[in-house]
């Protein structure tokens, strides 16, 4: 790999527009397309075209970096499908972007006056369905700190957070994304105030993904392409068929997201259901999956809401990963697992995910059984995958096929 000069090639499709580019040390050509259902299409030959009119092949880039979101469903899948095949192709790492920092950072490169040092720009990029995508990031010289994590807003939000804030609250309030054009009404009563608007006209253009790709680059932030995947932020449109089961099965239980809040309560239910401690999740695990943006969901007691399950799982572009899964000791043999399985599988449906994996201990008869009778199929074994009392154990790789055409629940 390139130390002083890499070879960089960046892509988002996240929203109506495919932005695309290349860089040579300094010398960059950026692209700005027609998205939407042409973007698949037309965004191969188009990154084709950057690396022929530079005289470079695919072999020669050092890393390909990808807006990841949140964005457009089929737009994230396009991005990181594309990346993904393309990383393997040329054995490349991937940089991993946050497309709402790539708005904040186009809006700083069309307008660099009005965002010093210490200024946090808050993004807000149209959902549709009356939402926003949200993010804030606080720009310290030489690069953007994540001061608001990406959040799912109802349209509405903004100016019931800003509207009745001091002049001078105002005047420090930076602006950007394509909300604000999309529905200027919504907005109006912010202008008075003194709200700096940052870039009327900031997308994650190719001059600005390479710009984060670029100091991702030189903090050695690359991953393996196995990791490079979609940041979803909007989880679901409507309860899923499988959610409404579950509650009307187990009315003294709710499903609700996992917080870091959650993380002594779970780890303290999660070890005293386990075999010997050692077999379960630790603090670090759960911190680094909501971190990762993992789906992750705890199912409590309506009465105190008290933690009795919890299920991670990671989405790939075809296939969703179940990390753990665990269930109270007391309230194992009541179904919980299962349900909380076909909660996956309608997840699975929804991502037009066909496969479902996990791994599993031979030695969780109890757990293994339930994956067969759930149409699990073991598929491979990784040795010496899981620490144990006295050493090592292996992990059953276990699959089941999700019919994309059907309904898929669990199995009787």
């Amino acid at each position: 790999m390139s130390v002083a000069a890499p070879v960089l090639l960046a892509l988002d499709t996240a929203t109506d527009r495919v932005h695309a580019a290349l860089a040579v040390g300094a010398a960059v050509q950026a692209l700005d397309l027609p998205g939407g259902a042409q973007a698949s299409a037309q965004l191969l030959p188009a990154l084709q075209g950057l690396l022929r009119d530079a005289g470079l092949t695919w072999s020669d880039l050092d890393a390909i970096a990808f807006g990841s979101g949140p964005g457009a469903f089929t737009g994230l899948r396009t991005a990181c499908s594309v990346t993904q095949g393309l990383a393997l192709g040329a054995d490349c790492p991937v940089i991993v972007l946050d497309t709402l920092m790539a708005v904040a950072e186009d809006a700083r490169q069309q307008a660099p006056q009005d965002c010093a040092p210490g200024d946090t720009v808050w993004v807000l990029q149209d959902a549709r369905m009356e939402e926003l995508y949200v993010g804030a990031f606080t720009w310290d010289g030489a690069d953007w700190q994540v001061a608001q994590a990406a959040q799912l807003w109802p349209l509405t939000e903004p100016i019931a957070r800003w509207a009745q804030v001091s002049q001078d609250t105002a005047k420090d309030l930076h602006l950007c994304g394509n909300a604000l054009q999309a529905y200027p009404d919504r907005f109006a009563t912010l202008w008075p105030l003194g709200v700096t608007v940052m870039g009327e006209t900031a997308a994650p253009r190719g001059g600005a993904l390479l710009a984060l790709a670029q100091r991702a680059w030189a903090r050695g932030d690359t991953v393996d392409v196995a990791l490079a995947l979609p940041r979803y932020v909007r989880d679901k449109v409507a309860q899923t068929t499988a959610e409404r089961r579950a509650i009307a099965q187990a009315p003294r239980h709710i499903d609700r997201l996992m917080t870091e809040a959650d993380i002594p309560a779970v780890l303290e239910m999660e070890q005293a259901a386990c075999v010997h401690p050692v077999h379960a999740w630790t603090e670090d695990n759960y911190r680094s999956s909501l971190r990762s943006g993992y789906w992750m969901r705890v199912r409590c007691e309506v009465d105190g809401g008290r933690i009795v399950a919890v299920c991670v799982a990671m989405d790939g572009v075809d296939e969703i990963h179940l990390l753990n899964i665990a269930v109270a000791r007391a309230q194992q043999g009541q179904g919980i697992a299962r349900a909380l399985l076909g909660l996956l599988y309608e997840r699975c449906l929804a991502r037009q995910a066909s496969l479902l994996w996990l791994e599993v201990r031979p030695s969780n008869e109890r757990a293994c059984a339930l994956y067969t009778r759930e149409g699990f199929v073991e598929v491979g074994r990784r040795k010496g995958y899981y620490p144990a009392p006295d050493g090592r154990e292996d992990a059953l790789v276990m699959r089941r096929n999700i019919d994309l055409g059907g309904t898929a629940r669990a199995m009787d």
